[in-house]
């Protein structure tokens, strides 16, 4: 089934609205068409061609008192009778559900640009993906290197409509591929590389690949070195992993609210360097996202560090009204006990190629990626975590040869006060879980690590 257009969705998601006797009524559809092959060192070890529909009913019944009693259900059809039996067990539900006087009324019309999806990406064919593996596979084997990755394309829609008369659809789509060649014996190191992008066309195999190869060549001996600070050259992946917590939980109201954000005691505060600026923006051209919230309000640019200080918070229907400000569109899908989140982190471009970030570092390390990222303080970000695939010695303004991997125990707000560098080069920069950055490296002088591997 093909994604459905702006037309079919929001006509299906308003007889579902039309139906219902609640007092409001919200129906969101997520639509996802999903493709691809995961390979090793003996070739494609796993495909998928997936097509999901997800269909949410919230709907709320008011209280003579004041507030609402709310509920939600879902089915993963697009059939209107699963949608009305979806519709009937949400408003059973609300009926037998608590007031809760702090619930804003759903928000009416608003105007959201239309969006499409990127024909390239989701034509793109498994024919195409498996010329990537084999020149993947090839390049690995010339090198005696263990290859895995993953070969990716994603379409998505999403379309919101209530009660209250907002209507709203947009559409994206998602291609990566991602390469870890490493040493077949398991002795030595390995290198990953991997690009993102909407257009499956601005994506070079052949760049992810020999990248991938050329880290795990240079990573073969690995040496040990004693933990402590170092100046770091941080590629955009480990400066993705680091950044990404402030998304999760930073940059929203709530955590301000809750006192457990970064933000705490900060903003307005010239902490940072003046050449390091992060925001929250969905219509980047780099990588954009859905231009609305998980409430159909529309996204709004946030500066979350400019000028040498934190700024922001982001918001939504909630937090806006409890806080007396703006509505920034940050809102995730209701109801939820989580308030509202940066899920379009940018950090800005600055002037530095990698190689002359490296230039000006007299003795550290470049760092390719981070793995296991924790967070163990929230109010300051301390985070934890480990080297992974390519960590390498830097002397006197050169790559002197590859150390084994280091744990880092690091406060992200120090860590940024201390940025000396940022690079020219962005890109869409992902981590080990759920989400990506565009970010360009950065460098950072005193990084703290305490203690090594002997791997």
């Amino acid at each position: 089934m093909p994604l459905p257009t702006q037309d079919q969705a929001l006509d299906f998601l308003q007889s579902v609205v039309a139906a219902s006797d609640a007092d409001e009524t919200e129906v969101t559809l997520d639509a996802t068409e999903d493709r691809f092959a995961r390979f090793a060192e003996e070739g494609p070890t796993q495909s998928g061609d997936r097509e999901r529909v997800d269909l949410a009913v919230r709907v709320r019944v008011a209280d003579p008192g004041g507030g609402f009693k709310e509920a939600r259900a879902t089915c993963g059809s697009l059939d209107l009778a699963d949608a009305r039996a979806a519709l009937e067990r949400a408003t059973i539900l609300a009926r037998m559900g608590h007031t809760n006087a702090e619930l804003v009324p759903l928000g009416g019309a608003v105007d959201v640009p239309e969006t499409a999806p990127e024909r390239p990406t989701l034509d793109h064919t498994f024919r195409e993906k498996a010329d990537w593996v084999r020149a993947a596979l090839g390049a690995c084997k010339a090198e005696e290197l263990a290859p895995s990755g993953l070969a990716r394309t994603t379409g998505m829609t999403r379309t919101i409509v209530n009660s209250a008369g907002r209507a709203v659809h947009g559409a994206r789509t998602r291609a990566s591929f991602a390469v870890t060649a490493s040493a077949k014996d398991g002795e030595g190191g390995s290198g990953f590389a991997e690009q993102s992008h909407a257009n499956v066309e601005r994506i070079s195999h052949e760049s992810v690949i020999r990248r991938a190869v050329s880290k795990a060549v240079q990573n073969r001996t690995p040496q040990a070195i004693e933990p402590g600070e170092y100046t770091v050259v941080l590629e955009p992946s480990a400066v993705s992993s680091l950044l990404l917590f402030a998304a999760y939980h930073g940059f929203g109201a709530q955590e301000v609210d809750e006192r457990s954000s970064l933000l705490c005691g900060r903003v307005g505060e010239r902490l940072f360097p003046d050449a390091l600026r992060v925001v929250d923006d969905a219509r980047n051209e780099v990588y954009p996202g859905f231009l609305f919230d998980g409430e159909g309000q529309p996204k709004q640019r946030v500066e979350l560090l400019e000028n040498g200080a934190f700024s922001g918070p982001v918001t939504d229907s909630r937090w806006a009204r409890k806080l007396g400000a703006e509505n920034t569109g940050h809102g995730v899908p209701q109801p939820s006990t989580d308030g509202p989140a940066a899920t379009n982190l940018c950090v800005a471009a600055g002037h530095h190629s990698l190689e002359q970030l490296i230039a000006d570092v007299d003795d550290g390390l470049l760092v390719s990626q981070f793995h296991y990222t924790n967070m163990i303080e929230p109010l300051a970000l301390t985070l934890t975590g480990m080297t992974r695939n390519g960590t390498f010695r830097i002397q006197n303004g050169k790559i002197t040869g590859p150390v084994r991997n280091l744990r880092f125990t690091e406060t992200l707000v120090n860590a940024l006060s201390r940025v000396t560098g940022v690079g020219r080069d962005l890109e869409v920069a992902g981590a080990l879980f759920d989400g990506e950055v565009v970010c360009p490296a950065l460098r950072v002088d005193r990084f703290r690590f305490t203690s090594t591997t002997d791997f």
